[in-house]
């Protein structure tokens, strides 16, 4: 078995974990973080529009090649595996798909191949195969740091199961209390902010309800989690319930003085209307 691999797409939190890119798997342009293997890939960026002819061409001959040397060699998983790493970089998820196939009918027991293929899975917006592909994963090899998060972000967006999502991250922690992210970050630190930034995420795509669920359980891990407190007290008030909102303002406000709303409003004015 070869060391874990930092590949995989993973929810981002402005407060605790990594850089933005693109949210390709079930909300198109929300924020999320991709964290890949180390001198391989590096980290992926936001687009800012189409890559360069040259650089596509470059890829696509890169691919050709790969994918040559594969059938050449079909027995080697190795070449398989660069081959959908190739085109998991290039975003093409059913070549990706079909490679890591390929090499998981050799080493069916590659956590790291079964995760990435999760990932393509999910990219394609088909989340309940990309978390097989992660329990499969964690079957093999429990405690597979990718396979653990994507599994919980795949439940807590794409399939809109935030309470799922927690009690999967909740047995991981119950297991190995001091888990640890890609990133070195604490899964049992990072959880509130995971839970808040995915209910806005929710909320911006008009999963209101839904992004209710993930800020509860934000602050069911931490009730005076600010952020959770303040954006579940405004995502209310915009649904007309202003009398659940005012206890969390007023929450707010006993622990932040001079707290402001997302307005930058003072949540002091909230509290006297």
């Amino acid at each position: 078995m070869k060391t874990e691999k930092t590949r995989g797409t993973m929810l981002t939190s402005s407060a605790v974990i990594l850089s933005l890119v693109t949210f390709v798997a079930g909300f198109v342009g929300g924020s999320m973080v991709a964290e890949h293997k180390a001198g391989q890939r590096g980290e992926a960026v936001v687009s800012g529009g189409p890559a360069p002819v040259a650089a596509a061409s470059s890829q696509d001959e890169h691919i050709r090649h790969l994918r040559e040397e594969a059938m050449q060699e079909p027995g080697s998983a190795e070449r398989w595996t660069r081959l959908g790493n190739a085109c998991y970089d290039a975003g093409d998820t059913g070549g990706a798909i079909e490679a890591y196939q390929a090499s998981l009918r050799l080493e069916p027991g590659n956590a790291d191949v079964r995760t990435d293929m999760g990932n393509m899975y999910r990219m394609q917006g088909d989340a309940v195969r990309a978390v097989e592909c992660y329990d499969e994963a964690l079957r093999v090899q429990p405690g597979h740091r990718n396979a653990v998060f994507n599994k919980g972000v795949t439940l807590l967006l794409d399939m809109e199961q935030p309470e799922q999502a927690m009690a999967f991250w909740r047995s991981v922690l119950e297991k190995e209390p001091e888990f640890t992210l890609s990133s070195g970050e604490l899964l049992k630190k990072a959880l509130p902010a995971l839970a808040t930034d995915a209910a806005l995420q929710l909320e911006a795509h008009g999963r209101r309800e839904t992004a209710l669920r993930a800020y509860a359980e934000a602050l069911k891990l931490d009730e005076a989690f600010a952020p959770a407190l303040v954006h579940r007290a405004w995502l209310l008030e915009n649904m007309g319930r202003p009398a659940e909102a005012l206890p969390l303002w007023q929450r707010v406000l006993e622990m932040y003085p001079d707290a402001t709303d997302p307005d930058g409003k003072p949540v002091r004015d909230r509290i006297k209307q």
